[in-house]
């Protein structure tokens, strides 16, 4: 199939990992009219997110909350960009067998069109022939209709290549699915998972080669086959419910009533939404009956296990579920003291605090280096510190392509740091409270261990592991205890 031209040839890294390569020379697509339907929006974010300065998720909640789509369209925008945005090297990797051209020489705005249509056909329950009629009318609206030949072509060849037989196990044909199974091809695209299971991770499951390199030294093939389908499945909010205003049971019979398909989480807080819209528009948002919060991410406060009447500092609060979640713990009686460095989240703690009625919340800028910090002594600090992120990939669905190696160097520096820091504010006796929403040993169990070995005073009373899939996000908690005066 012939493509569009796009010039010379640039570097395939480009293509395989468009975030956040620099972007192409600039485009006429990039001056086409306002998007007027979810799949236009859709192109709309990904061309511009290609830019290293945007990031691309943040870009469509600018987006949405200017457009006048439907609870349901703007759910659809978000699935695409989400969606093309995780796997785009296994999209590319696919689409390139239709295509004579190398796709860096492809125009871009008409390879985003192919992949978000390779995107529906793949992985959503569109039909195809929906699929195809209204990408091709998108692109007429958009001002090219030159490209609709060339996309219909690629895409029907796509359809051919796809298969109603779905297995359990992975294969060079097989495609890792939203169902936890693998839909079979006609082609067959991928490494042997038998001799090259790395190979047939990274490119089915769509991961960079070094992080997966990482991965597959530690865990056995299921955990990682988990840890994919996990990551690369649209997320289904959680909810945490404000036990100051109300319970759970409660709520949730609130949200039946209105419609909304909830269930029980695991944690006793904890809903799990099965279809919710917009969480804004949910029952009880406005009187602050829940936040928005993952189960692993509630343990850190269920961990440190704050008492009515103690003095609680959470010293990198931002955006504030973990802070809120202390004040409900403590029966809003005590004080907690929110700092962070960002003030703009840190406004944004305060408002949350307003709308959940928790009022012994106290916001505090800090200096980035904590030069300076809230006066102590605390009874306990929540240290939520700033990570890698790996065990939410599949909400920040950018971090796994902007994430490097260097990265797993500089944080550690960083956590132990803020660790100190909080050393030096809690009491004798305290408590501490480690937390990341990261799978990686040198944020979690190596940092603990180097820290117990440096800090005489401190003692290990508990720490947990969270693997994504199970059925929550990963992350870490470490509960150290200090050593009471005169020991």
């Amino acid at each position: 199939m012939t493509a569009p031209g796009n010039g010379p040839s640039v570097s395939p890294i480009a293509t395989r990992l468009d975030w956040p390569c620099r972007p192409k020379p600039r485009s006429p697509c990039l001056m086409a009219p306002a998007p007027q339907s979810p799949r236009e929006l859709a192109h709309d974010v990904l061309l511009r997110g290609r830019d290293p300065q945007l990031i691309p998720t943040r870009l469509l909640d600018q987006q949405l909350s200017q457009s006048a789509l439907s609870p349901s369209q703007r759910g659809q925008v978000t699935d695409l960009v989400h969606g093309v945005i995780r796997r785009q090297p296994t999209l590319d990797l696919i689409l390139k067998q239709y295509i004579r051209r190398p796709l860096p020489q492809v125009e871009i705005g008409a390879l985003v069109w192919l992949r978000l249509a390779a995107w529906e056909l793949l992985f959503s329950a569109a039909p195809a022939y929906a699929v195809l009629n209204e990408t091709a009318e998108a692109v007429k609206r958009q001002g090219h209709p030159q490209w609709t030949g060339f996309l219909n072509g690629v895409l029907r060849s796509l359809t051919r290549d796809l298969t109603d037989r779905q297995v359990f196990h992975p294969a060079t044909n097989a495609l890792p699915t939203h169902s936890g199974n693998f839909q079979l091809l006609n082609s067959h695209p991928f490494p042997d998972p038998v001799t090259d299971p790395l190979g047939y991770f990274r490119d089915a499951f769509s991961f960079p080669e070094w992080l997966v390199a990482r991965w597959i030294r530690r865990v056995e093939w299921p955990a990682l086959q988990q840890l994919g389908f996990w990551f690369n499945t649209p997320p289904r909010p959680t909810l945490r419910v404000n036990t100051l205003l109300t319970n759970r049971d409660e709520f949730l019979a609130q949200l039946r009533q209105a419609g909304v398909a909830a269930e029980p989480g695991q944690h006793p807080d904890a809903i799990r939404l099965i279809n919710s819209g917009r969480i804004t528009g949910l029952p009880g948002f406005e009187e602050g009956w829940f936040a928005v919060q993952d189960e692993s991410a509630m343990e850190a406060a269920t961990r440190l296990a704050p008492q009515p009447g103690e003095r609680i500092l959470d010293l990198c609060a931002a955006p504030g579920g973990k802070t809120l979640h202390l004040a409900a713990l403590m029966q809003n009686r005590g004080q907690i003291i929110a700092a962070d460095s960002d003030e703009r989240r840190l406004k944004q703690v305060a408002g949350s605090a307003t709308r959940l009625r928790a009022s012994i919340i106290t916001c505090e800028p800090i200096p980035a280096d904590t030069s300076r910090l809230p006066k102590g002594p605390f009874d306990a600090v929540l240290l939520d510190v700033p990570c890698s992120n790996t065990g939410v990939l599949g909400k920040r669905p950018e971090v796994r392509w902007r994430l490097t190696p260097h990265d797993l160097v500089e944080l550690p520096q960083i956590q132990t740091r803020l660790l100190k820091a909080a050393l030096k504010v809690v009491r004798p006796g305290g408590r501490i409270l480690y937390s990341t929403c990261s799978i990686e040993p040198e944020e979690n169990s190596q940092l603990i261990q180097g820290a117990l070995s440096r800090h005489r005073q401190l003692r290990l009373v508990e720490e947990r592991q969270h693997w994504p899939g199970l059925p929550v996000d990963g992350g870490y908690q470490a509960l150290l205890q200090v050593a009471p005066a005169g020991t």
